[in-house]
């Protein structure tokens, strides 16, 4: 969030459309569909993932996302001047990606700083896999104010969709039995050393520091303590690029679209005002911030920028606050929904989800809040609201005809710089969205979570299964009853012989469309689909598509599945032959290949 809390006036206010549950509604499991949706991915963890098997690679500046405040941006040149290239070149940053889950939907993405430039990262993230319980989570650990871990989607959102998650612990800041001393930190951060914003501090002529890009790594912004303290973490946001990746706190204040966050403050900071204010939503009556615990939960949109920015700032959208006090009407005023209780968790958690319709964008959350106890508090904005946009709505071309274009212009003191065209017509921006610890010069602390899942809306009708009784062949069967046909046959709960077995080596199902045709995702239904031991469902294989019937593309390789039944996505490509090769038959003993039911789909 801007660490500023600088808010941008729009010239009108908009209007939210609020829902707030009754006390005794249950987060929902990412197993069980909401009603409209259907499963589209969702992981829980029971695959072992560990970010440190992957090596780190220094991230040169060469590509950045954009010349404007990535972390070699210009307009941190223009403001602080030749200066700031030095304090920029004066460590080195490394990333890693780890993509995982079915297909490979998820990337866990991580940054990190060699203060010292020898090769040897003095303090990584990471992202592991541990029990909790009775179930599997994954832990971000970033020790490291400088360090960032986040989850993100491998490819973009589809157009419409529901993301959400179970946040099991949280520890980044906040209050712990009325304090932010505890377990020998501060208010998150270890209590040793430095914790600054350099290089990509607020602009040189924000009050309370000298401005001067020269100063040593210690004299930068504190974000430990002092008036700039505050600590943090991304529930969940959407933002307007592809593979996202930590950077710099100040390069995500123009990059975003919606969002859930924490903003844990130094009181320092708070100093002798309110701090902001928070919602009791179970009488929809405001509190100062500086009588929580800290651990806000903010539901947000952002909307325009400014435009034209003077000497020694830096830019950012407007920023719109939901909550039940409100009516659901956002204002541009810091108010958070909510107030965790970290120190119910694991034993309780909380549910986080956003939904994208056709015209609107909903934030929801659901667990057990501070003074307002059990509930969910789910907040709707349309796109656009009186001719108030959220910032990069449109996922695609249609509909938007660039009346929200802008130039981004800077006057400074070391240079200017003007970007035009940053919403123009023809442009798109699809979603992805982004979980963890994002900023690589502030946030520091640990979280675990389960259970993303990924929702499309319900068909209806069902999409047309093109493998339906098409030509089937084989590597070979099991029995005359167990033939190819079977496995494109629209059933599978026809008993035992309703499926394609084989035995041998070199398994393979293949189906001839007969033309060719747009094919975008697989559903293979396996032994377990059909009644058998869950033990006999396919575990590794690879689905292939051909025009020709000899040249195959891979486009999924699953491996170490137990699902009954396992859905593939993958970006839509030009086949007539589609190709299952098993590679390990079970997870137990049996050698014996069986596919209940084989579907594809455009």
């Amino acid at each position: 969030m801007l660490t500023s809390r600088r808010f941008i006036a729009a010239a009108t206010t908009i209007a939210i459309t609020a829902a707030a549950a009754a006390a005794s509604v249950a987060p929902l499991a990412a197993a069980a569909a909401p009603p409209g949706w259907q499963l589209l991915y969702s992981e829980n963890f029971t695959t072992a993932l560990n970010t440190n098997t992957a090596p780190w690679v220094r991230d040169t500046y060469a590509t950045g996302f954009d010349n404007i405040t990535d972390d070699p941006g210009l307009w941190y040149h223009n403001d602080y001047g030749s200066a700031w290239d030095t304090a920029l070149a004066s460590f080195h940053t490394y990333r890693k990606d780890i993509q995982f889950g079915q297909s490979g939907w998820l990337t866990a993405s991580l940054s990190a700083r060699d203060f010292n430039r020898d090769g040897g990262i003095e303090s990584p993230p990471s992202i592991t896999t541990q029990t909790l319980g009775t179930e599997k989570v994954a832990t971000i650990n970033v020790p490291e104010s400088t360090g960032g871990a986040i989850f993100r989607p491998t490819n973009r959102l589809p157009d419409q969709y529901r993301i959400e998650y179970k946040l099991k612990t949280l520890d980044f800041g906040g209050k712990r039995g009325g304090t932010i001393n505890y377990n020998g930190r501060v208010n998150g951060y270890s209590a040793t050393g430095c914790k600054t914003q350099h290089p990509w501090g607020e602009g040189q002529n924000t009050p309370g520091w000298s401005g001067n890009a020269a100063a040593p790594y210690c004299e930068w912004q504190s974000v430990r303590e002092g008036p700039y303290g505050y600590n943090g973490f991304h529930f969940l946001s959407i933002v307007d690029f592809a593979n996202p990746a930590p950077r710099n706190n100040h390069f995500w204040h123009y990059h975003r679209k919606v969002l859930m966050d924490s903003f844990s403050q130094h009181p320092d900071r708070v100093g002798t005002g309110t701090g902001g204010r928070i919602c009791n939503a179970a009488n929809n009556t405001y509190y100062n911030y500086r009588d929580s615990n800290f651990n806000t939960v903010n539901m947000w949109i952002s909307g325009m920028p400014n435009w034209n920015n003077g000497g020694g700032g830096l830019p950012g959208n407007s920023q719109w606050f939901m909550t039940s006090c409100s009516g659901g009407v956002a204002e541009n005023q810091l108010s958070s929904a909510a107030e965790l209780q970290p120190e119910l968790m694991p034993n309780q958690f909380y549910s986080f989800a956003i939904e994208r319709s056709a015209t609107a964008y909903t934030l929801e959350v659901t667990g057990n809040f501070a003074r307002s106890g059990q509930r969910t508090l789910r907040f709707t904005r349309p796109f656009v609201v009186n001719n108030v946009p959220i910032w990069h709505y449109n996922t695609t071309t249609a509909g938007y005809t660039g009346q929200f274009n802008g130039t981004l212009t800077q006057n400074d003191d070391h240079g200017t710089g003007s970007w035009p065209n940053q919403w123009p017509n023809g442009s798109s921006y699809p979603d992805y969205f982004i979980i963890g610890d994002l900023y690589t010069n502030v946030y520091e602390g640990s979280a675990s979570l389960t259970d993303i899942a990924l929702y499309v809306p319900e068909t209806t009708p069902p999409p047309n299964n093109l493998a339906l009784n098409k030509p089937a062949t084989a590597s070979s069967q099991c029995a005359a009853t167990e033939a190819p046909a079977k496995a494109v046959n629209g059933s599978w709960t026809g008993g035992n012989a309703d499926k394609w077995c084989a035995l041998g080596t070199n398994r393979w199902l293949q189906v001839d469309l007969q033309s060719n045709q747009q094919v975008s995702k697989f559903v293979v239904r396996h032994s377990g689909a059909g009644g058998e031991k869950a033990s006999w469902n396919t575990r590794d294989f690879d689905l292939q598509v051909s025009t020709n019937g000899t040249t195959w593309t891979t486009v999924a390789s699953p491996r170490g599945n137990t699902a009954n039944v396992t859905t593939h996505t993958f970006t839509p490509v030009t086949a007539r032959y589609l190709r299952l090769n098993v590679i390990t038959p079970t997870s137990d003993t049996d050698t014996a290949a069986r596919i209940y039911e084989l579907e594809a789909y455009s």
